[in-house]
């Protein structure tokens, strides 16, 4: 009785605070903590969508969702946890479009199938990347920076968030559609590319919105274009790349949840549609607007459909770019 009140006042609290109401668990789970795997460190976007989400969650259960940041290797390390975990119901975790579509294609020694290895909770967000450059930059455009890597190629550089990230992928994906020769220098995670952005030791960068909003802001970082289907809410000044000439291209992240492959199914199929209604409430679409990130909530059936596409979309474009971890 004491656990079903719990469970009443955190349902509660879920409503007043915001989220969307209604939420359910099992009557014999969760009975304790549950662990979320972030595979990212803190502050970053998969991090702020897993602690938004683990919120709602807490709230509606009345159990603590803590989560755990396991980063490093292009988001492979918490994503390979994730998939051995024990299948208990007791670990979910964040997965997007780096560790699950991309990785597999350009990181060889990777330790899960990205099919097989995992229970699809639901799509949470999207995350459009921009092409950007310092504010005093000589490119003014995208046409600019295409001239100049004709002129002279190879001799061209920017700065990516890492080996098999999405901002990787972004440029991998651009080199193929301009017919450029541009050459990657990948970091690791988005602080440092665009710090040295900043500093003149690369001159230009693919990267996430949420990254490069602070610099825009502050004026001394320019996006030339952003790699949505539509412009950004919060660049809406700023023209996609199928604005400006290059129909075919579209490069945006996504990023989701799911629990080990072998938890067991009413489990899944609880903490899936816990994961969907907060994912469609006012409340958190606010905080990953406010983020510099798109909602864009999918079932857990909808997410396994529209996983093998994206996959197959980057394996095609690893091969054709010769793209590698380097």
């Amino acid at each position: 009785m004491a656990l079903l009140l719990t469970r009443r006042a955190g349902l509660a609290a879920l409503m007043g605070g915001g989220w969307a109401g209604g939420l359910r668990a099992q009557p014999n789970w969760p009975t304790r903590p549950v662990r979320m795997i972030v595979p990212a460190a803190a502050g970053a976007g998969m991090d702020i969508l897993g602690r938004a989400v683990a919120q709602g969650l807490s709230e509606a259960w009345g159990q603590p969702v803590v989560v755990e940041n396991r980063f490093g290797a292009g988001g492979t390390i918490g994503t390979e946890a994730l998939a051995k975990a024990p299948r208990d119901g007791y670990t979910m975790g964040v997965v997007n479009s780096s560790s699950l579509a991309i990785a597999p294609a350009i990181i060889p020694d990777v330790q899960y199938n990205p099919l097989t290895s995992f229970a699809p909770l639901g799509l949470g967000a999207s995350n459009d990347c921009a092409l950007a450059v310092r504010a005093n930059s000589r490119f003014r455009s995208v046409a600019d920076v295409v001239a100049a890597a004709r002129a002279r190629p190879g001799a061209l550089n920017w700065a990516s968030a890492g080996s098999g990230s999405s901002t990787h992928m972004a440029g991998e994906l651009f080199r193929l559609v301009a017919e450029v020769d541009i050459t990657h220098v990948p970091y690791r995670g988005s602080p440092p590319a665009i710090t040295d952005l900043l500093g003149g030791q690369v001159e230009m960068t693919f990267n996430t919105i949420n990254a490069l909003l602070p610099g825009i802001r502050a004026g001394t970082i320019r996006a030339l274009a952003t790699t949505g289907q539509g412009r950004d809410p919060l660049l809406p000044e700023v023209p996609t790349f199928a604005e400006v000439g290059y129909p075919a291209y579209e490069a945006s992240g996504w990023l989701g949840f799911a629990m080990p492959a072998g938890t067991p199914a009413d489990i899944v199929s609880t903490a899936a549609e816990a994961i969907r209604r907060i994912t469609e409430s006012p409340r958190f679409r606010d905080i990953m607007t406010n983020a510099g990130m798109r909602p864009r909530s999918l079932s857990a059936p909808e997410f396994a459909a529209f996983l093998p596409a994206e996959i197959a979309r980057w394996t095609d474009v690893v091969k054709r770019s010769g793209a590698r971890p380097d």
